[in-house]
Order: C-alpha cells, then sequence, then structure tokens
C-alpha cells in the first residue's frame, strides 16, 4: 500500500462490473486494484439480489453499503478510542493516587 514515488500520481487501469477505467491516484497500483475489487464484490452481492434494475442501480446500493460499513467500523472505532481513553484516565488516577517512592 505504498504511495507512488515522489508523491505523483499515477494512473491505473481496473475493471470494475465489466467496464474499465482509468484512475488516477497517489496511492500505489495495488492498493487502487483492492479498492477497485472491493467495489466490485459489492456490486456483485448486489446484483446478486435482483433488486436493482440498472448498472447505475447497482453502483448506488454498492455505496450505500460500502458507506454504512464505513460508519459502523468509524464507530466502533471512536467507541474503541474512548475506551482506551477511560482506561488510560483511570490508570493515571491509579499512579496519581500512590504514595511516592522513597529510594535511599
Amino acid at each position: 500500500m505504498s504511495a507512488s514515488p515522489h508523491g505523483r500520481a499515477t494512473t491505473t487501469h481496473v475493471r470494475i462490473f465489466g467496464a474499465e477505467y482509468p484512475i488516477r491516484s497517489h496511492e500505489g497500483a495495488d492498493y487502487v486494484r483492492r479498492v477497485a475489487e472491493t467495489v466490485e464484490q459489492a456490486m456483485h452481492r448486489v446484483s446478486r439480489n435482483k433488486v436493482a434494475k440498472s448498472t447505475a442501480d447497482v453502483a448506488i446500493l454498492a455505496a450505500m453499503n460500502i458507506a454504512d460499513e464505513l460508519f459502523r467500523t468509524r464507530r466502533q472505532l471512536h467507541e474503541v478510542l474512548r475506551r482506551v481513553g477511560d482506561t488510560t484516565d483511570a490508570m493515571g488516577q491509579v499512579l496519581d493516587d500512590r504514595p511516592p517512592v522513597v529510594t535511599s
């Protein structure tokens, strides 16, 4: 997942749902391909449900599913960070309440 050398954008050609797209990115080609594969898989999951009538419908529903997953992951991350903060605060309080160590 390394960025392109010297911070320059490069173009990677990917195929998503039967169409080829030139994707210009500062990230490396492997990263762009992994992102494209995630979109491809999401679109195929949606299309299997036969709810969407067009490729645009499939793309919108796939984007909604990906955004939902992103929001849920962010919520989980914030909860973990809150817990870590609470634990850190509690540990700091315990250390503050300890009597000083005397050395001779």
